[in-house]
């Protein structure tokens, strides 16, 4: 997975997406026998994703998270919608230990007002969060936490690797 992980992030194979898309079908289909059958009606869900600085946008082009979520939306039939944004660049945080990356990331993400806004999130109950990778949970916990102050719907985590 990590070689994987690198040709695509890293080098910009992006033929990988679809392998990749395939393997979320599969994680998501986990959480929803898990968590949200329970909960909710999968048609009043959104998927969102890590939002990259633009720095990082500018070195690789993409954002792998974007494009795994949006891989993820087509293949479930449910919205993707960009709801946060990076206030602040940081340095990559594969380099960095547990607590630099908690203190790094404080205060790094916010929503994205000018989109966030013009979709009824009323009417969503569910907010699924995209990310490639979950290491220490610092990047997923600090995006959700800004979901959850800002929206009604719970909000879910959903990595392609651990």
């Amino acid at each position: 997975m990590k070689e994987l992980l690198a040709r695509y992030k890293y080098r910009g194979d992006e033929r990988i997406k679809s392998v990749i898309g395939c393997m979320l079908v599969h994680a998501y289909h986990l959480l929803y026998m898990e968590e949200l059958s329970e909960k909710s009606n999968p048609k009043r869900g959104i998927i969102t994703f890590v939002p990259v600085s633009k720095l990082r946008m500018q070195e690789r082009g993409f954002n792998q998270a974007e494009q795994m979520a949006r891989e993820l939306g087509l293949r479930l039939r449910l919205p993707v919608q960009a709801l946060l944004q990076r206030a602040k660049h940081t340095d990559k945080q594969s380099f960095k230990s547990r607590n630099e990356r908690l203190d790094d990331l404080e205060h790094v993400f916010e929503v994205d007002l000018s989109v966030a806004y013009q979709i009824d999130l009323k009417s969503i109950d569910v907010i699924i969060l995209l990310d490639d990778v979950y290491t220490t949970g610092s990047t997923m916990n600090q995006c959700a936490k800004v979901l959850r102050e800002n929206f009604s719907a719970e909000v879910y985590g959903l990595t392609w690797a651990r």
